[in-house]
């Protein structure tokens, strides 16, 4: 009885330390990919306030109207974005999200229009930080030994991939650092605070006052 006992008392550890290794390597790629969470769900809240489109009809001609299907696909982007592109473009990107997201939900007048500005401005610098991606990795894999015989020595070669590099990371530190997200906020603030504040939509408003009226 006594060796069943331990036996379950040692399965039960196993298990306990399985679940409990399993939660903290779950908690670690989490962390390890913060910025692409918090972007992910910047989107999902931007998806959940943007109304279904509409199908309106023309005549001899049929279409289908809405952000939903552009907003998803930009959010696609901008998570690819988050994964792959370096640091800091990642953490940058996903309060740039955030706030935008939070923008969108509180805008009273025009929640779609600002909506589209906003997406437009995450779909921008995600391009943006894939390129630098791309052109970056593109430098890396280039081999100053092969560019030798066309530029004229080694020396040569090397140093202007070493010019490359430096005018590219310049550029992004300049623009995907500061200039992009600066433009971006700039963008929300302009279309948030075009309006006065208001504890409702425009619709609503003049809805309570024509009731307060009638009422009278």
């Amino acid at each position: 009885m006594s060796d069943i006992i331990t036996a379950l008392g040692d399965a039960l550890r196993t298990v306990a330390t399985w679940e409990l290794n399993g939660l903290l390597a779950l908690l670690y790629t989490a962390w390890e990919h913060l910025a692409a969470l918090v972007t992910a769900g910047a989107f999902a809240g931007m998806l959940w306030w943007t109304p279904p489109g509409r199908r309106s009809v023309r005549p001899g001609r049929e279409a289908f109207t809405g952000q939903r299907p552009w907003v998803l696909g930009i959010g696609v982007l901008a998570l690819l974005a988050a994964l792959l592109a370096p640091a800091p473009a990642p953490v940058l990107l996903a309060v740039m999200a955030l706030v935008g997201s939070v923008a969108v939900a509180f805008d009273r007048f025009n929640p779609d229009a600002l909506r589209w500005r906003t997406a437009g401005g995450l779909a921008l610098y995600a391009l943006a930080s894939l390129a630098y991606l791309g052109y970056s990795s593109y430098l890396a894999a280039l081999d100053a030994a092969a560019w030798a015989e066309a530029i004229g020595g080694q020396g040569e070669a090397a140093l202007t991939l070493a010019q490359g590099r430096a005018f590219v990371d310049t550029l992004a530190t300049w623009g995907l650092w500061l200039i992009l997200p600066l433009a971006y906020l700039s963008l929300l603030a302009q279309g948030l605070l075009v309006h006065p504040p208001l504890p409702a939509t425009p619709e609503q408003v003049i809805n309570a006052v024509r009731t307060r009226g009638q009422n009278r």
